[in-house]
């Protein structure tokens, strides 16, 4: 009894000294100046949370993955004038596939600045990747890069300062203004037959050469003046070469998209050389009016200095040295559009449209070969239905450019100096149709039916600006090497009809 007498009286003892030691942590606590837990969440329905500093962080993201059966429009061979490819190789027709689409995860978030009360530290890191595919190098019969997808700072990723007064300057790897723009003109972004198959894709196949993220830039976005604001954008190429054939500094790639030789191709000097659209500095501008109700305005431009496009030149054409077609077959390219858009409340329709006239500065001697001038249309109608669905129908007019290099199965250049030749024949159609079902805020399924229509010598593709999978001009290859030419393999075979169907799945966060 004594012992169980001696054990309650310890144990009142401990119950005493615990309840000491509560009473006065509670009390120093109270006397502590309040500073929040390190990650308190908001109160909207983003993922976004507050810090202790009076910063913020947003985790959010993009996943969308669908079903594809596209074909390349190569089911026999097609007339073939002008090289010694004869028979397509490979599996043509329709091929199915499984799509990762626009896809990425990041961390944006913003930071005051001690003694700057209105302006603050803002920042950003974006990975894109594939759902459905192993990161890596990308190694195609049409592109190669040695750019590695979803790395840490794979997307659009930046530093800078922002404030509502005076608007945001930021430094890293953006989408230019010139391409911002128009994203309200394009519902099909990152599906089948989005707007930037055409539209901004001076040559056609998978490259949009207007359109894409540029790297080591610095750029500037205006507040909102009534309903007004502009964009600018500086990259600086970073190239020693004066003809941009060098990979620009700091970087993995050849400005443009590929790597030295990517398809084959050797500059007249018979070296491998970043001489497939390279170029060395942008400039890059829009300017928008958007009333938040019914009108989109918007105008903007964009230039590429020094573009390098001497691949599309056969070495001693037209009589001259291969360092002077070199010199000649560099030039500025530029890109100017302009768009409208409106929409009716009563009826829940939008229709949109944007004109582009896309133009390269070569001597006129060169003009025979000049795919890259000409000008483009996009027409988009959306239409909302019952029960969170939407319907958008959209058509791409490539128009006919100055001259072509006829470098696939549509025969031998339209001319020489001196004797132009015909316009060729190198404009395309592109119609889009999707159907859009919104379960909620974040999560959507999608349908698309998208068909490219190339003219006889023109090669654009389905799928470039976004859509994990494309289906561009080109084969498989065979036996015959790669030479980036008309006798090259794996051959590009213009004049195609390019159609797909596509089923997907999206969800924003």
């Amino acid at each position: 009894m004594m012992q169980m007498q001696s054990l309650q009286a310890q144990m009142k003892a401990m119950q005493a000294q615990i309840d000491k030691q509560a009473a006065e942590e509670k009390k120093t606590t109270a006397a502590a100046p309040a500073t929040g837990e390190f990650l308190q969440r908001t109160s909207d329905s983003s993922l976004s949370f507050k810090m202790p500093s009076g910063g913020g962080v947003t985790l959010y993201g993009n996943l969308d993955v669908s079903l594809d059966d596209v074909t390349n429009g190569i089911n026999s061979a097609p007339n073939n004038t002008g090289g010694a490819i004869n028979v397509p190789y490979g599996k043509n027709g329709y091929l199915p596939a499984i799509s990762s689409n626009n896809t990425n995860v990041g961390l944006r978030g913003f930071q005051p600045i001690a003694g700057m009360s209105t302006t603050q530290f803002v920042w950003q890191v974006q990975a894109n990747f594939g759902v459905s595919i192993n990161s890596g190098t990308r190694m195609t019969n049409s592109n190669q890069s040695n750019s590695v997808g979803g790395t840490l700072a794979s997307g659009t990723s930046y530093i800078g300062l922002a404030s509502k007064e005076w608007g945001s300057m930021k430094v890293g790897k953006t989408y230019a203004p010139y391409q911002s723009a128009t994203d309200v003109f394009n519902p099909f972004a990152g599906q089948l037959g989005n707007m930037n198959v055409v539209m901004g894709n001076s040559g056609g196949d998978n490259r949009v050469e207007f359109g894409t993220p540029l790297e080591h830039s610095i750029w500037y976005g205006s507040p909102d003046y009534n309903g007004f604001s502009y964009a600018a954008l500086y990259s600086p190429g970073q190239n020693r070469a004066v003809d941009s054939s060098a990979i620009p500094s700091g970087s993995s790639d050849c400005a443009g998209g590929n790597i030295p030789g990517s398809g084959g191709s050797v500059s007249p000097g018979g070296v491998f050389a970043c001489n497939d659209g390279s170029f060395s500095n942008v400039v890059s501008a829009n300017v928008v009016y958007d009333n938040k109700k019914d009108w989109y305005l918007t105008a903007a431009y964009e230039m590429h200095q020094n573009v390098n496009r001497s691949s599309d030149l056969a070495p001693g054409t037209l009589g001259f040295t291969n360092d002077q077609l070199n010199a000649m077959d560099t030039a500025n390219e530029s890109a100017a559009k302009i768009g409208a858009l409106y929409k009716f409340d009563s009826t829940g329709t939008s229709i949109g449209a944007i004109f582009e006239s896309l133009k390269r500065d070569v001597p006129a001697i060169l003009n025979y070969q000049n795919e890259r001038q000409r000008n483009g249309t996009w027409l988009v109608i959306t239409q909302k239905l019952p029960d969170a669905n939407q319907l958008s129908f959209g058509w791409a007019h490539a128009g006919t450019a100055v001259g072509d290099p006829s470098q696939h199965n549509d025969g031998g250049p339209t001319g020489i100096a001196g004797n132009p030749g015909q316009a060729p024949n190198n404009s395309a159609n592109m119609f889009t149709l999707a159907l859009k079902h919104q379960v909620d805020r974040n999560m959507s399924f999608y349908a698309d039916i998208a068909e490219t229509v190339n003219s006889a010598a023109a090669h654009y593709d389905l799928g470039a600006g976004g859509h994990g999978t494309t289906t561009d001009c080109h084969d498989a290859g065979g036996p015959i090497p790669a030479n980036g030419g008309i006798t090259g393999s794996p051959n590009c075979w213009a004049g195609t009809h390019i159609t797909g169907v596509s089923v997907g799945m999206n969800y924003k966060f």
